[in-house]
Parts: C-alpha cells; sequence; structure tokens
C-alpha cells in the first residue's frame, strides 16, 4: 500500500515516466497523433486572423468594389486550404490515437497481468482480490485518460497560448503583454493547485481501493454474514469505510471549488483589462476594427483553453493516483525468483529434503533440520495434528516459498536453481479446497492439458467418479460451474479436481486433504480408482482421515514440524503408545476397508 507521507511528485513522474516508456513501444501513431494537434491548433488559429482581413477589407473606403472582390476571394481561397488541412489534422489525430491507444493499454493489461501472477503466495493471501482487480483496470484505462488530455488538452494549450501571446504583441504590444501576464499567473496559480490536490487523490484512491476490497470480502463471505446475523456489524464496518472515502472528496472538491472561485477573479480582471486596452487604442486608431474583434475571438479561445486546464489538472490527478496503486506492485520485486534458466527434468520422481529449516515469519520455524525421503513411485501419506507442517512442506514443494537454509532436491536437481515453471509442470496438485475457473466443466478437467482428447477427458472423469454427475446436467461437460465453482458440492468439485489431475498424468501426484469433504461413499469410490490413479507415480498424500492413506507405502507423522513416526499403516498401529495410533483410535468410526 502506498504510504500517504510519499512525495507526491515521485509517483507523478513515475506515472509519467512508465506511460512514456510504453507509448514508445508504438512510438509512430503518437508522433502522427502529436504531429495532427500541430496542425490542427495552428491552421485553427490562423482562420481567426483571416476573418480579421476580410472585415478590415469589408471597410476600406479607398477602393472600389471591383478591387475589393479580388482581395477577399484570395482570402478565401486561403481559408479554404486552411480548412482542408484543419479537417485532414484532425484525421490524422483520430487515426493515430486509434492505432495507439488499444495496443498500448493491450500490453499493459499483457505486462501487469504477468508481473502480477508472478508475484508470490504470499502476496495474494495478503491482498483482496477485487482490489488487485481494481488497480489493474485503473491503471489501463488512465492510460488512455492522460495520452487523450496530453494530446487534446495539454498539446493544444502549449500551442495555442505562445502563439496567440506573439500574434497581439504584433498587433498591439500592451494588449500582449497582459495576455502574457495573465497566462503565466494564471499557470501557476493551476501548477500549485495540481500539485497540493495530487496528495488527496493518492490518499483518495488507497480508500476507494480499500473499499472496493472490502466490499469484495463481505460479497464472498455473504453466507457468513447471513448465518451470523451479522449484517448491522457489518453495514457499521462498512459505513466507516464509505465516511473516510466521503471526507476525502469533500476535502479534493473543496479545493477544486476555491480553486475555480479564484481563477474566475483572475479572468475576470483580465478580459477587462484586455477589452479596455482594446477601446484604448481603437480610440487612438493604433488597431482596426478587425484587430479588436480578433483579440476577443483570442481571449475567448485562452478562456477555453484555461478553463479546461482546471478539468485537464483534476483529470491528471484522477489518472495520476489511480496508477500509482498498480505502479507500485510493479515496483515491487518478486519475493520468488528464477535463479537459472534451467529446466526440470523427471523421469523417476525421487524427492529429498535435505536439512531444511524454514520460517514463515521471522524467529518463528516451522521447520529446524527437516529431512525426508521419498523413493520413485513410492506413495507416502503424511498426517498430523493441526499446524504440524503438512501443508507447508506440499507448499515447499511447489517453491510457493523460499527455504532458509538447506535443499529440496527432485531427480537430483535442487528446486531452487530451475525455472518455477518447469517445476510446477512435473507436479499435479489436488488441492484441499478445490477452486475452479468460472469456465466449463471441459475447460476445468482440460486445464493441466488443454489439447487432452474427449476420449481422455471422460476417462479422466470416470476414474475419478464424475462422469455420472456430469451427464446428469442439461449441458453435460459443457456446464459453466460459476464462480469459484460454486454451482457445485465441495465433493463434486474435489472430484473434478481429481480428474484434472489423472488427466494431466506427471511423474509426482500431491493430494492434499484431498476426499475431506466427501462422504463415505464418494470416498469409497475414489479409493477404488486410487491404485490406478498412482500407479507408477511418486506420491505425497496429505490426510486428516486417516481411512484414505492405509495401503500407502509409507505413512509419516508428523508434530510441530517434526517427523515423529514413519513406517506403513500396520507398523504404526502396532505401536501401542504411538502418535498415529492415538490419531486412529479417535477416528472411532474407522477405516473403509480396514478388515480387507
Amino acid at each position: 500500500m502506498i504510504h500517504e507521507n510519499k512525495n507526491t511528485q515521485i509517483w507523478t513522474r513515475r506515472v509519467i515516466s512508465y506511460f512514456w516508456k510504453m507509448t514508445m513501444t508504438n512510438r509512430w501513431p503518437f508522433f502522427i497523433a502529436l504531429a495532427g494537434i500541430i496542425f490542427a491548433s495552428w491552421t485553427g488559429l490562423l482562420l481567426p486572423i483571416y476573418y480579421t482581413k476580410i472585415i478590415d477589407i469589408v471597410q476600406m473606403t479607398t477602393k472600389t468594389r471591383a478591387e475589393l472582390v479580388p482581395l477577399l476571394m484570395w482570402i478565401l481561397v486561403a481559408m479554404t486550404i486552411l480548412e482542408i488541412i484543419n479537417i485532414s489534422a484532425w484525421r490524422m489525430i483520430g487515426f493515430g490515437l486509434v492505432s495507439l491507444e488499444p495496443k498500448v493499454m493491450r500490453k499493459i493489461f499483457e505486462q501487469t497481468f504477468a508481473y502480477l501472477h508472478k508475484h508470490s503466495f504470499r502476496f495474494f493471501t495478503n491482498n483482496f482480490s477485487g482490489s488487485l482487480v481494481k488497480k489493474l483496470n485503473k491503471l489501463v484505462f488512465s492510460y488512455e485518460n492522460i495520452i487523450d488530455n496530453f494530446i487534446f488538452n495539454i498539446m493544444k494549450t502549449v500551442l495555442y497560448l505562445p502563439f496567440i501571446v506573439v500574434v497581439v504583441i504584433r498587433k498591439d504590444t500592451r494588449i500582449g503583454l497582459v495576455f502574457l501576464a495573465f497566462i503565466i499567473i494564471f499557470s501557476v496559480l493551476q501548477y500549485f493547485f495540481f500539485k497540493r490536490n495530487t496528495a488527496y487523490e493518492i490518499k483518495s484512491n488507497i480508500q476507494d481501493s480499500k473499499l472496493t476490497g472490502e466490499l469484495s470480502d463481505t460479497i464472498t463471505n455473504n453466507f457468513n454474514i447471513i448465518t451470523f446475523a451479522s449484517l448491522p456489524r457489518e453495514i457499521k464496518r462498512f459505513g466507516g469505510v464509505v465516511k473516510e472515502r466521503e471526507r476525502l472528496t469533500k476535502v479534493k472538491r473543496m479545493r477544486g471549488e476555491r480553486m475555480f472561485f479564484w481563477s474566475s477573479i483572475l479572468i475576470l480582471i483580465f478580459e477587462i483589462s484586455a477589452i479596455y486596452l482594446a477601446i484604448q487604442s481603437r480610440g487612438r486608431w493604433a488597431i482596426s476594427a478587425g484587430v479588436i474583434i480578433l483579440i476577443q475571438v483570442y481571449i475567448f479561445k485562452i478562456f477555453e483553453q484555461l478553463f479546461g486546464i482546471r478539468q485537464i489538472l483534476k483529470q491528471l490527478n484522477k489518472a495520476i493516483g489511480e496508477s500509482a496503486e498498480m505502479l507500485e506492485i510493479l515496483d515491487t520485486p518478486h519475493e520468488i525468483i528464477d535463479r537459472s534458466d534451467k529446466k526440470l527434468i523427471v523421469r523417476e520422481g525421487r524427492i529429498e529434503f535435505q536439512n531444511v529449516n524454514f520460517q514463515y515469519l521471522a524467529n518463528k520455524d516451522v521447520f529446524t533440520w527437516l529431512s525426508l525421503r521419498i523413493k520413485p513411485g513410492e506413495k507416502v501419506a503424511i498426517v498430523g495434528q493441526s499446524w504440524g507442517g503438512k501443508t507447508t512442506i506440499v507448499k515447499l514443494l511447489f517453491r510457493l516459498f523460499d527455504i532458509q537454509w538447506g535443499k529440496i532436491i527432485i531427480d537430483n536437481q535442487d528446486i531452487a536453481e530451475v525455472t518455477q515453471e518447469s517445476l510446477r509442470s512435473h507436479i499435479s496438485m489436488v488441492p484441499q479446497d478445490p477452486i475452479l475457473f468460472h469456465r466449463t466443466l471441459r475447460e476445468n478437467i482440460a486445464y493441466g492439458k488443454p489439447d487432452a482428447s474427449e476420449e481422455e477427458i471422460i476417462a479422466a472423469s470416470k476414474m475419478a467418479r464424475c462422469h455420472g454427475f456430469i451427464t446428469s446436467f442439461q449441458d453435460g461437460y459443457e456446464t459453466l460451474v460459476g464462480e469459484r465453482g460454486i454451482k457445485l458440492s465441495w465433493g463434486e468439485r474435489q472430484r473434478v479436481a481429481i480428474a484434472r489431475a489423472i488427466l494431466e498424468n506427471k511423474n509426482i501426484l500431491v493430494m492434499d486433504e484431498a476426499t475431506s469433504s466427501l462422504d463415505s461413499e464418494s470416498e469409497q469410490l475414489i479409493q477404488e480408482a486410487m491404485d490406478e490413479v498412482l500407479r507408477n507415480k511418486t506420491a505425497i498424500v496429505i490426510a486428516h482421515r486417516l481411512s484414505t492413506i492405509m495401503k500407502m507405502d509409507k505413512i509419516i507423522v508428523m508434530d510441530k514440524g517434526q517427523i515423529i513416526e514413519k513406517w506403513s499403516h500396520k507398523e504404526l498401529l502396532a505401536k501401542k503408545d504411538g502418535q498415529y495410533k492415538k490419531l486412529r483410535d479417535i477416528q472411532s468410526w474407522g477405516f473403509i476397508g480396514e478388515n480387507e
């Protein structure tokens, strides 16, 4: 989260630098749009000068009608050429921006998507998913906002103002200097307003992200709110977040209104001064009637641009504030990085934990000198009380965290020295909490093998005992499962996850409480397929329900990060005072198939 006391100028420069860098990846459309606004602005300012000439020519009393008409026709030709250039210039701008913005926005989407998903498991546990989504979207659409403002407003203002000052000074020096003084004073005033308000814009966007996160969290936990009858309490909590957002919004807008008041006073003084001087000059016949009209037209154009500055700065403040949070995430180094480009090669599936020390938090050990060997093709179950370190072993095997000491070896290769993608591509996972994509059942089952044939998908589904309930749906394998798989029961989701792992057919299989939410009948169906599923694979099965792991080659009992027992099911039960036997006795309902 961005700290409120951070220098807002740093974030302004960071946002502009990032967007400039992204724009230069597709630079030619940008320069075409830039050239277009230059031509469009200057031709737009030249046209009033020709209108002035028409007025002055019409008022001439020293020339006959026959002499005036050719002069007016030449002016008409010149104005027609300028109009054609102006129209063409605006089309250049449109073509340039259409070619620039969608492409760069796609690149920002892709870059931020990839960088975001390379953050560690810890990062995602510390951030609301809804808030991250909103930050990413804000960054992308802020780019479009800033580029549009730069081309249509900032560049137009930069081109307009010097041109107008030069033209007016050539017509009347005093009036030109009034124009110049007004532009400088007004611009300085707006700059300080922009500088002061950016900090509040960033704070407001931090609060906005917090609001989104709170809202997302309550929607996700709607069932808990209902069952705990806690809606009044949640309304009060949410109201506190909304109230702080209201306060920040009010501060921003009040500052804007004060700025608008003083800007209006300054504009009034400028307009009266310029017109007064113009009348005086006309009284001395120092300028023509056409020049007075030109000055009035240029006053309106200056007002148009400078009044727009207020809105421009407001939008820039908003865009910078909205971009800053996502850019901080892009500036945050990834916790887990690839140390080399080496790819993991798995031929046997041997796994070794060699003197592993690991801490989630400083000075709070989970493992101290943990050593564990799993032979190729061996089926190992890990059991024990909660917080014993069972699931942590799986997280370390997937390298979701880096260990502080020791090595984790797969087929004589240190997993810290190979790419994360190659490591994870060799391990299938059936998690304790099977979360599915809001896609079809077919896509979810084939997620690890997207090119799988229809026959392979159905075979894996039958093996996982989920083909039956899938075909009972009206759309069968084309059924959408809902967000996180909400349309399926917990047991159905777990069987889909098992089918997915079966279809991947990787050398190493990890099952983390994979059958914990199944009823006894479903559990028995899964166990019937287990022998075939685990054949020729190295398997790690984590379980609380001991009935699922009786046929494992080895059962490891863990307590407080240490391995305290390690034998087969029958050998562990033979130990009268063993921890495994105590766990088994607690589960007094017995094991399915225990007497087989």
